[in-house]
């Protein structure tokens, strides 16, 4: 089986594998749709969450069996970290393609990305798999420490009074941290609840720490690996 596999927050990641499955003819699904199977070709786009690998990908990448992978990064034009790398490193995998994709940042305005086309490497190399070296890039060697913690110190989501309560937060969340459209522990801050509320009940804020982080000058590099 031949598919593009998307894990998708903000809908960025979705976009570019909108893209990608019909350059390719691969079926399309999202990572909380699809069971474990074993795939020919597999395609998968991600975001870049904290430098890191989001745990749904670790999961997925844990459960599946894949021929030839091309793994797409996508990240908000701070830092991509190592991902690809540990990627390759972690799981038994044959990597054919990579690629590190700056794209909008889910806490700040700007275009979105839009050069499709220099994505169309990645489906061709998919019609001639061979196997590619993704080198090791800098990752901040804090990444690892409570970034989850570190996401719900920089970022508040708050609730106001349009809520009715309808539980689409609930449900859209891909951790499971919605109650009442609350969250608990366990968000991780990618603000699905408030891109999917349909009464613009949910909105964040940028604390102090984050918004510093975010006055950094951005990072435009597209990287392929083909």
């Amino acid at each position: 089986m031949n598919i593009v596999v998307y894990a998708s927050y903000t809908g960025e990641c979705q976009r570019i594998a909108q893209y990608l499955s019909k350059k390719t003819g691969y079926l399309l699904c999202s990572i909380e749709e699809i069971s474990p199977a074993s795939f020919e070709n597999l395609i998968l786009v991600f975001p870049v969450h904290c430098q890191n690998i989001p745990e749904a990908v670790k999961r997925f990448l844990s459960s599946v069996s894949v021929k030839h992978l091309a793994a797409i990064a996508a990240y908000g034009k701070m830092s991509y970290g190592n991902v690809l790398y540990e990627i390759q490193h972690r799981y038994p995998h044959t990597i054919v393609a990579g690629a590190y994709v700056p794209t909008k940042h889910s806490y700040l305005a700007g275009p979105r990305f839009e050069d499709f086309e220099k994505l169309d490497a990645i489906a061709e190399k998919m019609t001639n798999p061979k196997e590619v070296i993704i080198p090791k890039s800098f990752q901040n060697p804090l990444v690892n420490f409570f970034p989850t913690l570190r996401g719900q110190i920089g970022v508040q989501i708050q609730r106001n009074e349009d809520c009715r309560h309808c539980g689409i937060c609930e449900r859209s969340c891909p951790t499971h941290a919605m109650r009442n459209g609350k969250p608990t522990r366990r968000c991780i801050r990618c603000l699905r609840c408030v891109s999917r509320c349909p009464h613009g009940a949910l909105s964040f804020r940028c604390r102090l720490p984050m918004a510093l982080y975010l006055r950094k000058k951005p990072c435009e590099k597209f990287i392929l690996y083909d």
